[in-house]
Parts: structure tokens; sequence; C-alpha cells
């Protein structure tokens, strides 16, 4: 069942406004609404995206800065 669109509206934000000190409460967020979901499921794919997204915010990295290389 695709997430409801204030619960994935909720997590974007909290997503494009994460920063290395609250980083890993957003990843604790992202990956327990993605445990609830199918691994087929589009919006697992795009949380697993976001958790990627986040991994490069928690190395000091700007996520699609050019430059960056990890």
């Amino acid at each position: 069942m695709p997430l409801e669109r204030a619960v994935k509206s909720e997590l974007r934000d909290k997503v494009s406004l994460a920063n290395k000190e609250n980083v890993d409460s957003v990843i604790a967020s992202v990956t327990e609404v993605r445990a609830t979901l199918a691994e087929d499921d589009k919006d697992y794919a795009r949380l697993t995206g976001w958790l990627e997204d986040l991994e490069v915010v928690k190395g000091g990295k700007v996520v699609g800065k050019f430059g960056d290389t990890a």
C-alpha cells in the first residue's frame, strides 16, 4: 500500500531540511516508515533513495553538489 500523501510530504520536508545535527533522527524516521512498505512498492524505492541522500548529508557533503565524489 502506497504511503499517504501527508506522511510522504512530512518525510520529504524532513529530508530536504536535514543537516548534520538532525540527520540521524531523520534517517530513523525514514527507516521506520520504509519498514512498513513492501520492497516492490514505488514508495519503498523512493525512501531508499532518500536514505542514500541522507547518508551523503551525514558524511558532511551536500546532496547534488558538483565535485562531491563520496
